[in-house]
């Protein structure tokens, strides 16, 4: 199975899925950042909300296409926290790209360096937005990945996550980023990843952190054919426990307006698991939820590289 999901993160090209999940207003920032229209693009970032953020980062920052055009901006406007920002986010997904999706004591020394380096660089910018700005979540949820990276104390890590969770209470992103910090495939181990998303996700908390239960369940399931334990991961899916968890949670997700447009990374991780339990017909029901939303993971585990292969797989 590994196998599958390194070919398929070799193989993605950047046109297969929108890290943007399609939001509507992606390509006027594009514009304005091919126009150098820099002020145009942060007055209008300004007054996004949180998950319009969110998504502006991912379809812009972490284009490896746009990686110039965001030093150009940073080259002009060089006190912008907004420039720093997408700095920051951009020297992220390249430090990924430089890495490559091997693991750990397979990749080259070479590449091992080009993605510390670019991680140091991500840091600098994401401090330096921090400075110019403390009131953006984006920026302490972004600092929470290059630390995954950098393999900086969890202490470290846990700060920039508690201020970003202050700013926006279910900011799904710096959610995510910190339970693949906990994560046992860097560095954490599987109590600290289930115990987080146990603490962050209650029937009282948004709804939209519903998908911290669904990683850790899909993370485990990887952890053991990471680690060799082929008995545990091929039962894990086959135990009536966990297929009665997994349309339970299910059953009780009900949409919310807080970080609606982020919708689409619940429905992937429900479709995945009910469509890895056998129960087709709800993941049906759920890949239904996300046309042309595909998000790269949980997919990308059982070798699904694109929208189309999705709903091949769901038998759509």
């Amino acid at each position: 199975m590994l196998g599958k999901l390194f070919k398929a993160l070799r193989g993605k090209s950047a046109s297969d899925i929108d890290l943007s999940l399609g939001y509507a207003r992606l390509p006027e920032f594009k514009g304005w950042l091919a126009q150098r229209n820099y002020e145009a693009f942060e007055s209008a970032y300004e007054t996004l909300t949180w998950d319009a953020k969110s998504l502006v980062n991912e379809g812009i920052g972490l284009d490896a296409g746009q990686a110039g055009a965001i030093k150009d901006w940073l080259s002009q406007r060089p006190d912008s926290y907004a420039a720093h920002l997408f700095a920051g986010v951009s020297e992220t997904g390249l430090a990924w790209i430089a890495r490559t999706a091997g693991i750990a004591n397979s990749v080259s020394g070479d590449r091992a360096q080009q993605f510390f380096e670019h991680l140091e660089a991500a840091d600098e910018h994401l401090q330096r937005a921090d400075e110019l700005n403390q009131d953006d979540a984006e920026i302490c949820a972004r600092t929470v990945r290059v630390y995954m990276g950098l393999q900086t104390e969890t202490e470290a890590a846990t700060s920039y996550f508690e201020a970003a969770k202050k700013l926006v209470p279910n900011h799904l992103i710096a959610h995510l980023m910190m339970i693949n910090f906990l994560n046992p495939k860097w560095g954490g181990s599987l109590a600290q990843m289930q115990q987080f998303a146990r603490d962050m996700y209650t029937p009282d908390s948004g709804s939209i952190l519903i998908t911290l239960p669904l990683f850790a369940l899909v993370e485990e399931w990887l952890h053991y054919d990471m680690n060799e334990e082929p008995k545990k991961h091929a039962q894990f899916f086959r135990d009536p426990a966990m297929k009665s968890n997994i349309k339970a949670l299910y059953q009780s997700y009900r949409e919310e307006e807080d970080g609606q447009l982020l919708i689409p990374y619940v429905y992937n991780y429900f479709a995945f698991l009910l469509h890895m339990i056998n129960e087709t017909e709800q993941a049906k029901e759920a890949g239904r939820k996300i046309p042309g939303k595909m998000t790269v993971y949980p997919w990308a585990y059982i070798g699904v590289e694109s929208n189309k292969e999705m709903l091949h797989t769901l038998k759509l």
